[in-house]
C-alpha cells in the first residue's frame, strides 16, 4: 500500500515535471538536463539507505523509519514544486543564475527533493519484499508490489485530466504559472502518498535482526564497519547474475528515461502540430520588433527579449517543424504582442452583441474569465473565447495571437493526453502483472521478460507512426507490458544469488544501472534532439523503443533455460 502512494507521487513527477518545468520557463532541449536531479539523488540515496537498513534497527523496525522520513519530504516537494513561482515572489522573478531563472532553479530544488524522497522511500520497500519473502516466493511478491505500483501510477497519470473534465479545473495557465489541474492534482497525490505509507507502517511487523537470521538460517553479524568501504566492496563482489542483469536494466532504464521526459513534447509536435510554419514566424518575429517596450516592467521586457532572440536565431523553412517554447506561448498572456484587457474588452462587446454564441464551451470559459478578473487576479482570455473575437471582432492582428493561444492550449492537451497515456501504459502493467507469476511458471522469467522488452521496444517506436490521439493507446499496451515486467523480473531473479544479510545494500547497487543510463541520456538527449533534430523529439523517443530492444537481447544472456522453468533457482 505504501508503494502504491510513492508510485502515485511518482507518476505525477513523471507525467507533469517536464510540463511544469517548461510552464516555469524551459525549453525542449534543457528538459534532459533538469530530469538528471533524479537519477543522481538515487544513485547516491540507494546504496546507503539499503546498507543503513541491513545494519540498523530501531522502535519502528529496520525499514519503516525510511518509508515514514521520506514520505514526509516527498510530500513537502509535490506541495512545493508546482508552487515555484509563488515561493519566488516578484522580486526574484527576472533574477537568473547562470542562464535560468530563480523560478527554474527553485523548480529544479523541489524536484531534487521530491527524487530524493522517492528513493528514500522505494529502496526499502523492495528490500523489504526479499526480507519477508522465501526465495521462491521473490517472483509472486514482485508481482503483487508491481500489481500496487500500477494502481498508484494510474491515479496519479490521470488526476490532471480528471480535475479538468470531471470537477472543471482549468488546464490552463497563466504565464510562468502551473496551470490549476496539476496544482491540484499534486496536493492530492501528496495527501494519498502520506496516508498509505502511514497505513504501511501500522500494519507491517518486521522481523528483529535476531529472528531474521533465524528465519533466514543466518548468523546474526554486529561488527562495526566503514559504510562507504563496505559499499565499495560490495559492488565489486557482485555476482554474475547482477552483473548480466545490469546491462538489461541500463538499456530499459535508458528507454523509460527518454519516454518520460520526451513524451509531452514529442505528442504535442506528432499529434497536435503545436508549431508555426515560416510564414507565421516571419509575421511573429516582425510584429515583435515592432513592440514599444518603453513600459515593460522587468519580468516582461525579459520575456520579450528571450521571445524575440529565439525568433532571430531561427530561420525557418517551409519544410521545418519548431516546437513553441515558452517564450514564445507565454509572452502572449502577458500582454505583450496584444494587451489582454483589450480582447476582453471585445469578448465582451461580443457577448452583448450576439449572445446566441456564448453557449456550451464559450459561456464556461467566459464565466472563468469573469471569475478571475472578479478575484484579481490576471487576465487570460483563453483560445477558444479569443477564436471567436477574432472570428466576429475587428482587432488588428488578432488571427497570429489567437493562433499562439490555440497552439499554447493545445500544448497542455498535450500535457494532459500524456498523462492519459501514461495512465493507460500502467493499467496494461497492473492487468499484465497478474499474468507474470503464471507466465513465469510457463515458460521462464528470462523468457517473460525478454518478450516482454520486445514488446515495449515495439510500442514506443510506433508513436512515431501515430498521428492521432485516438489511436496513441495502442502504444501503449506494449509499454505497459515492459513496465510490470521491469518492476518484477529483474528484481525476482536477482534475489536468487543475492545473500539475505545484504539484500538492501545490494538492491540499493542495482540501482546503479537503473540511474547511470538516465544520467548519460540526460546528458546526451537535449543536446542530439537540438542539433540533429530541430528540437523535434519524437525522432529520440523513437531511440529509446530501440534500447528497449537491445535490452531484451541482453536478457538472452541469462542463465536460466528460456522454456522450462526449474524446479530449483540457478544462481550464477
Amino acid at each position: 500500500m505504501g508503494f502504491l502512494g510513492i508510485q502515485m507521487g511518482f507518476g505525477l513527477q513523471n507525467g507533469n515535471a517536464s510540463r511544469i518545468l517548461t510552464d516555469f520557463g524551459a525549453d525542449v532541449h534543457e528538459l534532459s538536463m533538469f530530469w538528471l536531479v533524479a537519477p543522481f539523488t538515487g544513485l547516491i540515496v540507494q546504496p546507503i539507505i539499503g546498507h543503513m537498513g541491513d545494519n540498523t534497527w530501531g522502535k519502528l523496525g529496520r525499514r519503516k523509519p525510511y518509508f515514514l522520513v521520506g514520505a514526509i519530504l516527498a510530500a513537502l516537494g509535490l506541495i512545493f514544486l508546482p508552487n515555484s513561482d509563488v515561493l519566488a515572489g516578484e522580486s526574484l522573478k527576472a533574477t537568473e543564475f547562470l542562464g535560468l531563472s530563480a523560478i527554474l532553479w527553485m523548480g529544479v530544488i523541489f524536484l531534487a527533493l521530491m527524487d530524493a524522497s522517492f528513493n528514500i522511500s522505494m529502496e526499502p520497500f523492495r528490500a523489504l519484499v526479499g526480507d519477508m519473502l522465501p526465495k521462491r516466493q521473490g517472483t509472486l511478491g514482485f508481482s503483487v508490489q508491481t500489481i500496487l505500483i500500477s494502481v498508484g501510477a494510474i491515479l496519479g497519470s490521470l488526476l490532471p485530466k480528471i480535475l479538468n473534465t470531471v470537477f472543471g479545473i482549468s488546464n490552463e495557465p497563466i504565464a510562468g504559472s502551473v496551470a490549476p489541474n496539476v496544482v491540484w492534482s499534486f496536493y492530492v497525490g501528496a495527501i494519498i502518498l502520506i496516508a498509505t505509507i502511514l497505513y504501511t507502517i501500522v500494519t507491517i511487523k518486521e522481523y528483529a535482526p535476531e529472528d531474521f537470521a533465524k528465519f533466514q538460517g543466518t548468523t546474526e553479524k554486529k561488527e562495526k564497519t566503514n559504510m562507504f568501504a563496505d559499499i565499495f566492496r560490495d559492488t565489486l563482489k557482485m555476482p554474475l547474475r547482477m552483473r548480466r542483469l545490469a546491462l538489461v536494466q541500463f538499456f530499459s532504464w535508458f528507454g523509460l528515461f527518454t519516454m518520460w521526459v520526451y513524451t509531452t513534447n514529442s505528442i504535442a509536435q506528432n499529434v497536435y502540430d503545436v508549431e508555426l510554419g515560416a510564414a507565421d514566424y516571419m509575421d511573429l518575429k516582425e510584429r515583435l520588433l515592432e513592440v514599444d517596450t518603453s513600459s515593460f516592467d522587468k519580468d516582461k521586457l525579459k520575456s520579450y527579449h528571450k521571445a524575440v532572440e529565439g525568433l532571430v536565431n531561427l530561420s525557418p523553412s517551409s519544410e521545418d517543424r519548431y516546437f513553441i517554447n515558452s517564450s514564445i506561448s507565454s509572452f502572449v498572456s502577458q500582454g505583450i504582442l496584444m494587451d489582454e484587457s483589450k480582447i476582453w474588452e471585445e469578448v465582451v462587446q461580443l457577448k452583448d452583441s450576439k449572445p446566441e454564441l456564448f453557449k456550451g464551451i464559450l459561456e464556461e470559459r467566459y464565466e472563468l474569465v469573469q471569475n478571475s478578473i472578479d478575484k484579481g487576479d490576471d487576465i487570460v482570455v483563453g483560445s477558444a473565447l479569443t477564436s471567436a473575437v477574432m472570428e466576429h471582432g475587428s482587432i488588428e492582428g488578432l488571427e497570429l495571437i489567437s493562433k499562439l493561444k490555440s497552439l499554447a492550449k493545445e500544448h497542455q492537451t498535450a500535457g494532459d493526453q500524456t498523462g492519459v497515456m501514461f495512465g493507460i501504459y500502467n493499467f496494461i502493467a497492473l492487468i499484465f502483472a497478474f499474468l507474470l507469476n503464471p507466465l513465469a511458471k510457463a515458460t521462464s522469467r528470462k523468457f517473460v521478460h525478454f518478450a516482454s522488452l520486445m514488446l515495449g521496444g515495439v510500442g514506443l517506436i510506433s508513436l512515431l507512426f501515430v498521428h492521432n490521439a485516438d489511436y496513441l493507446w495502442v502504444s501503449m499496451i506494449g509499454v505497459g507490458i515492459a513496465w510490470a515486467s521491469i518492476l518484477a523480473m529483474p528484481y525476482a531473479l536477482l534475489i536468487d544469488s543475492l545473500p539475505a544479510n545484504k539484500m538492501g545494500v545490494y538492491m540499493g547497487i542495482f540501482n546503479f544501472f537503473i540511474v547511470i543510463p538516465q544520467i548519460i541520456n540526460g546528458f546526451i538527449g537535449g543536446p542530439i534532439i537540438h542539433s540533429f533534430f530541430n528540437d523535434y523529439s519524437i525522432n529520440y523517443l523513437m531511440f529509446g523503443g530501440v534500447f528497449m530492444v537491445l535490452a531484451a537481447l541482453f536478457t538472452l544472456r541469462i542463465r536460466e533455460p528460456l522454456f522450462s522453468h526449474p524446479n530449483e533457482p540457478l544462481v550464477e
